[in-house]
């Protein structure tokens, strides 16, 4: 009976079927790297690209800082313009408003009498004077309260009866009033005393007026 010798074929397989294994492993190490290399890449270039976008951000807000800063500027620079606007706005009033009412009131005032004192708080006036007589003050007191008056009210008449329009109405013309603003109002009588003078023997009367001025007119 014929034996055959098989160790060596086994042996042959074993060895085949470990380099198989081998490779297997190989490849697989190979493809696992690369895919981690893969997901790596990608995961840098997104990391990447989000800190350009937080740079881009940061350099928006810094520009934006700027501009607010620039804006709160500007404001300061208006607010501070405003108030030299209202200065010199009240400078000029102080200057040319003072000239205009003492202007009025000389053609206002009678010849009989005299203005010896002008106190001004925020608009409201105290004249203190004398006057021959009360008849004479009462008469400064009618042309103050007068020439504040805005004019007497004009009403413009209906225009006479106009062709009938479509809808068979007639047209009519509106009132219309005119009004001014008043250089001198809330104008009153505070006080009066009869005084006797020794000097020039005869009574003169001493009185005090109080009124609203209107500087801006």
């Amino acid at each position: 009976m014929i034996k055959i010798n098989l160790l060596p074929i086994r042996a042959a397989r074993k060895r085949e079927y470990v380099i198989q294994q081998l490779i297997l492993f190989a490849v697989l190490m190979v493809g696992g790297v690369l895919a981690i290399y893969l997901v790596s890449s990608n995961m840098d270039g997104k990391i990447e690209t989000q800190k350009n976008a937080i740079t881009r951000t940061e350099k928006q807000i810094e520009q934006y800082r700027k501009a607010i800063g620039e804006v709160e500027k500007f404001k300061g620079l208006e607010d501070r313009l405003n108030r030299k606007l209202e200065i010199i706005e009240d400078l000029i009033k102080g200057k040319t408003g003072p000239v205009r009412v003492l202007d009025k009131l000389s053609h206002l005032i009678p010849k009989q009498v005299w203005l010896l004192s002008w106190s001004d708080k925020q608009g409201i006036v105290e004249l203190a004077g004398e006057a021959l007589t009360n008849k004479y003050v009462a008469e400064f007191v009618s042309a103050l309260k007068e020439s504040g008056e805005p004019p007497a009210t004009k009403l413009q008449g209906i225009v006479p009866d106009a062709p009938k329009s479509a809808n068979g109405k007639k047209a009519k013309k509106k009132e219309q009033r005119k009004s001014t603003k008043k250089m001198f109002s809330d104008i009153k009588l505070v006080e009066t005393v009869t005084v006797e003078s020794k000097e020039h023997a005869r009574s003169f009367v001493q009185f005090k007026i109080s009124m609203r001025v209107n500087y801006s007119i």
